[in-house]
This record gives C-alpha cells, sequence and structure tokens, in this order.
C-alpha cells in the first residue's frame, strides 16, 4: 500500500472507531495499514472481526499487550478560560478596593489624630475642620459601599457561572450523564472512604453495524437511548459515559449479586424492546449491551474496572446481551 493510501486508510479507521489521533493510536493503526503480519495488527483484526468498534479501552489493551507506548488520554474539558480571566480579574479588583479603603482609612486617622491635638492645644477652629474630615470619609465610605454592592452582584453571576462551566465540565454533552472525569472523581471518593462498592461496565453490543447501516446520528439516538435506560433503570446509583458505547454504574453500598440484579432487569427491558427509525418507520430491531460487574472493596485483587473489564469480554465472548459478575 502507497504511503498516502496508508495515511487515507489510518484516518478513516481513526475516526470510523471513535479514537483520538493521539501518537500511540497512530502506531496502531499504521500496524494495522502497513505491516499486517505484525502482533499488534492481528490483535485488532481479531477484536473488530465480528463487527464491533475498536474503543479505546481495547486499544490501549492490545498496545499494552504488544508492547507500544500508551499515552495520556485527552485531558477532560476544563472550565471556560474567560471566566477563569474573569475571576482573576474580579480578585485584582477587590484587591484594588480594598487597598484604597485601607489607604483612605489611614488617611482618615491621620487627620483624626491631628484635628484632636488642635482640639487639645485649644484651637477653636478645630471641631469645624473634624466635621469635614468626618464627612469626606463619610462620603467616601459611601463610595466603597455602593462599589462593593455592584461588585457582590457581578461576583454572584460569575460564581453561578464558574459553577455551571465546572458542572459542564464532568458532564457528557451527547448523553448529559456524567463523564469520565466525574466518574473517576466520584471512585476515587468511594475508594478513599473504603465503602463497600459494585462497579460495572457497559457496553452497547454490535454498535459499529449501527454506524454504518443507519448513520451517526441514529448512533448518537442509540447512544442517548440507551444512557437513559440505564440512568432509569439504574436509578440511585451513578451512571457515567466513559466513552463511545461504553459505560459505567457505581453501585455504592451493593454487592455484586444485587446490583447484576439491578442490571440485568435493565438490560432485558431493553432487549425486550423493537425499534424503528422515527423518519421511516424502517425497523432497527433489537438493541443490547453486554456487561461485567467487579466487586470494589479492596479484599480483591487487582484494579476492579480491569476486572469489569475482564467480565464484559467474557459476556461478550459468550454470546453478548448478558451480564456477567463476581462473586460477592
Amino acid at each position: 500500500m502507497e504511503s498516502f493510501a496508508i495515511y487515507q486508510s489510518i484516518g478513516k479507521f481513526l475516526a470510523d472507531h471513535g479514537l483520538y489521533p493521539t501518537p500511540d493510536n497512530y502506531g496502531l493503526a499504521y500496524a494495522l495499514f502497513a505491516d499486517e503480519k505484525s502482533a499488534a495488527a492481528k490483535a485488532v483484526r481479531e477484536a473488530i472481526s465480528d463487527g464491533l468498534r475498536l474503543t479505546q479501552r481495547e486499544a490501549d489493551r492490545i498496545k499494552t499487550e504488544v508492547g507500544l507506548e500508551v499515552s495520556a488520554p485527552p485531558k477532560p474539558g476544563t472550565i471556560d478560560p474567560a471566566l477563569l480571566a474573569a475571576a482573576h480579574q474580579r480578585v485584582d479588583e477587590f484587591a484594588a478596593l480594598v487597598e484604597a479603603q485601607r489607604a483612605d482609612a489611614q488617611s482618615y486617622r491621620t487627620d483624626l489624630q491631628a484635628g484632636a491635638d488642635r482640639l487639645e492645644a485649644g484651637e477653636g477652629e478645630s471641631i469645624n475642620a473634624l466635621v469635614v474630615i468626618t464627612r469626606a470619609m463619610a462620603d467616601r465610605t459611601k463610595k466603597v459601599e455602593e462599589q462593593l454592592s455592584a461588585a457582590h452582584d457581578e461576583t454572584r453571576k460569575l460564581r453561578e457561572k464558574l459553577a455551571e462551566s465546572t458542572e459542564e465540565a464532568r458532564r457528557d454533552p451527547l448523553t448529559q450523564l456524567p463523564n469520565r472525569r466525574a466518574f473517576e472523581e466520584r471512585l476515587a471518593e468511594i475508594e478513599q472512604a473504603g465503602a463497600a462498592l459494585s462497579l460495572a461496565i457497559c457496553d452497547i453490543d454490535r454498535f459499529k453495524r449501527i454506524n454504518d447501516q443507519y448513520g451517526h446520528s441514529v448512533g448518537d439516538r442509540v447512544i442517548r437511548m440507551v444512557a437513559d435506560t440505564l440512568k432509569a433503570g439504574c436509578a440511585g446509583n451513578m451512571v457515567a459515559r466513559i466513552g463511545g458505547e461504553e459505560f459505567v454504574v457505581l453501585f455504592e453500598g451493593l454487592d455484586t449479586p444485587e446490583a447484576a440484579r439491578i442490571l440485568d432487569d435493565t438490560r432485558e427491558l431493553l432487549a425486550a424492546r423493537n425499534f424503528k427509525l422515527r423518519e421511516s418507520d424502517a425497523p432497527v430491531g433489537q438493541i443490547t449491551f453486554s456487561a461485567g460487574i467487579a466487586d470494589g472493596v479492596k479484599k480483591h485483587s487487582g484494579n476492579a474496572l480491569k476486572r469489569a473489564d475482564l467480565l464484559l469480554y467474557e459476556a461478550k465472548n459468550g454470546g453478548r446481551n448478558q451480564v456477567r459478575f463476581e462473586a460477592a
């Protein structure tokens, strides 16, 4: 294959599978098209042989197995730089306002002291001078109060915008579920507390077929529908989208059999439905997901996310549309 054709194939492959164009993702795709006999190429072909989309997690697993370097994932959403700049500006304005008020107070104290000294010396005009000084300070204080009131209103609005921006940085824009960043933060909190936890990874079955046959807009609708189904079926538990057609559920305080019961009921509700395209009523058919559930308590060896991932692969290899879980 010519170099330009390889380049085009790599770009199409990354786009089709929703993989970010990091150097190691590019290297994995390069191995697939430029060195078809390599271990990386063989592993990729096996992973997508049944029409499944190659997720970032699967790509990282393959890269680790064949010795390709795994780079850090793209940095998750961050707070709007314009909001941060506005916050810094507001802090600077407050600092300047406080400094001006401090200087005024110091000047007022000096003038009052001088007036008191003149009063003690019996100077008759000292009282009038003190009145003038006090009125001037009252006027300056009133102006500062007005500035502080306006700054308070602006700061409240800025705080609300910052809160919205922080929340958006932790939310998946397509499904409005928490994203990987929010999931990882919550998981770290639970692990730090040592609380009971069952962790599930869910993956939509044969999602690539849906995208290829009906287009990405229908694929996006399917992702949103599955997200809503998981959120409703696992109400009270954190459901997050961690990329592509993959979701995680954090069942806090539940053992794996109970978590599996809840998730399996949700799976059955989804699998019992037959879907049609809203534009034409053409049948899409059954949409299902597979899942793996690991015990998050540290009595088990290894990372719970990786163990749930292995159970998910077992569910896929076992025929899909099923939930596999560790014994409690």
